[in-house]
């Protein structure tokens, strides 16, 4: 897996990976990643510096689930 470069491109690589959008919920602002795949962790560290506002985050998690930003 390459060096992500944007939110969006760090979540399409961890649900291409088989990760649910749940997944990523849960472990987007973790300390220790439950997993065995060295590139999940690398792309969750690349999210983690992605989201790092609250706004970043519900960013991602409009994408995640494929909410209109604009309100």
């Amino acid at each position: 897996m390459a060096e992500v470069s944007s939110m969006k491109e760090a979540v399409d690589a961890l649900r291409a990976k088989g990760l649910s959008n749940r997944d990523i919920i849960s472990n987007v602002d973790s300390s220790h990643f439950p997993f065995e795949d060295q590139e999940v962790v690398m792309t969750f560290i690349d999210l983690q510096v992605e989201c790092s506002s609250d706004e970043d985050f519900d960013e991602m998690v409009a994408y995640l689930y494929g909410w209109d930003q604009k309100s």
